[in-house]
């Protein structure tokens, strides 16, 4: 513990403090406790209040935890927004219609009381009630005084984001006319009268005359929720019926959506990657900064494309950043609460090899129980010995990896390494021997 620890508390404790007080000053607070055992704030409404709300410090704290002390005082300010939201309804009927679904980091403490579930591979989906000033995270046991479950809720969440999803798409359909429109005045050609003006702010180059679609930065207004679009069946389909082109959508942040297509010019491609970056990199609340899009079936997915592609080595850098960001606070969560005898989380991490080329690995030791996360390639250490190093694909066709249950992103449980003659067979498979 340094000394400002021991002077001030722990920044954990401070942070808890700040929220505990700011929330007194409500006028509608009586009085607030600070419950550092739960990492939690009570707020009682009125003295003789014996039911308090409660608003829980951790996910926030640990997605500003290294953010700068602005970005800190205004996630304080958020949670201090929530402590002003009208009570919780008592009714289905009046929680409908405030439904909301937000795109978010998953969450790795189950004792953190949100209702949630996986969405993509290493995002999550979670409610929130909305409200004028603010959101509110729905917990279990609303759904309980509700009397539904979450698949209930989040049907409801979805579709109340018609709105929203109504306005996108006629935002994407201005935009596609005003492209064909420029084409045809540099043709020579007209493309008939535009109604409606583009709403959002251009990203990168304007337009040129191949009229591909112009990329657009939407900023949520509040009431929009434009990070919670990927999650609306149907929403990335349309995109791509009206731009005649894959949507690529980013949601760098809790509040910022990067919309883009995919194009034939490489370059474009990766400049838009770049933005994201950029603003993933800068948020205060940092969501996604690898591109998700639509697949076939009309499903949202994360963008891939082939490793010859000329646009491959950007798009595996933003999937590795996504994935690193997912594992990396699980990997954290799961070593702090290990108890004697638990498998052992094993990390993910990067690397780069001297050809530039970027792929992540994780490292399976013999012997020990052990929690692997997906990687691109599996490590088999043994001292005295080379190690050996196979792609995950040829590691689970040969020892069938599943997943195991209650982890998002997903982990396999292993323990001692496969019998020597699968061990070889991978090595071989793989390019290599067994030395």
């Amino acid at each position: 513990m340094g000394i400002a620890d021991k002077i001030f508390g722990s920044a954990r404790d401070r942070f808890g403090k700040e929220v505990a007080a700011r929330v007194l000053a409500l006028d509608s607070v009586a009085r607030t406790v600070y419950d550092a055992e739960n990492f939690r704030v009570l707020v009682f409404r009125t003295p003789a209040d014996d039911s308090p709300g409660v608003i829980t410090l951790d996910m926030v704290f640990q997605e500003t935890r290294n953010a700068s002390a602005a970005a800190r005082r205004a996630a304080v300010g958020r949670l201090v927004e929530v402590a002003a939201l009208p009570p919780t309804p008592d009714t289905w009927e009046l929680a409908r219609p405030l439904l909301r679904p937000v795109l978010r980091p998953p969450v790795h403490d189950p004792e953190i009381d949100v209702v949630r579930r996986p969405a993509l591979r290493y995002l999550a989906e979670m409610l929130v009630l909305d409200s004028p000033s603010a959101m509110k995270y729905v917990a279990p046991q609303d759904l309980a005084a509700w009397g539904v479950d979450a698949q209930q809720a989040f049907d409801a969440g979805h579709r109340n984001l018609a709105r929203s999803v109504t306005e996108t798409l006629d935002r994407a359909r201005a935009r596609a006319r005003a492209a064909a429109e420029t084409t045809g005045r540099a043709t020579g050609k007209t493309a008939g009268k535009t109604t409606g003006k583009p709403v959002g702010k251009p990203v990168g180059k304007p337009a040129d005359q191949t009229a591909e679609p112009e990329a657009t930065r939407l900023d949520d207004s509040g009431d929009f929720y434009v990070t919670s679009l990927p999650l609306v069946e149907g929403w990335l389909g349309a995109l791509r019926q009206i731009a005649g082109a894959r949507p690529l959508v980013f949601p760098t942040s809790n509040s910022v959506l990067l919309l883009a297509y995919e194009s034939a010019d490489a370059d474009r491609t990766t400049a838009r990657l770049r933005d994201a970056e950029r603003e993933w990199t800068e948020s205060a609340r940092p969501l996604c900064p690898a591109p998700i899009t639509v697949d076939d079936d009309g499903a949202a997915t994360l963008y891939e494309v082939p490793a010859d592609h000329p646009a491959h080595a950007a798009v595996k850098h933003a999937a590795i950043l996504l994935a690193m960001s997912s594992y990396g606070p699980q990997t954290e969560y799961l070593r702090d609460v290990a108890a004697s005898g638990d498998p052992f989380p094993a990390s993910l991490k990067g690397f780069r090899s001297p050809a530039g080329e970027e792929f992540t690995g994780t490292t399976w030791s013999d012997g020990i129980d052990s929690l692997l996360p997906h990687a691109d390639l599996v490590f088999f250490p043994k001292e005295g010995q080379a190690m050996v190093q196979i792609p995950w694909d040829v590691v689970a066709e040969e020892v069938d990896l599943t997943p195991a249950e209650g982890f998002h992103p997903a982990r396999y449980r292993v323990g001692s390494w496969p019998a020597p003659e699968v061990m070889a067979r991978m090595a071989a498979r793989a390019g290599g021997a067994l030395v």
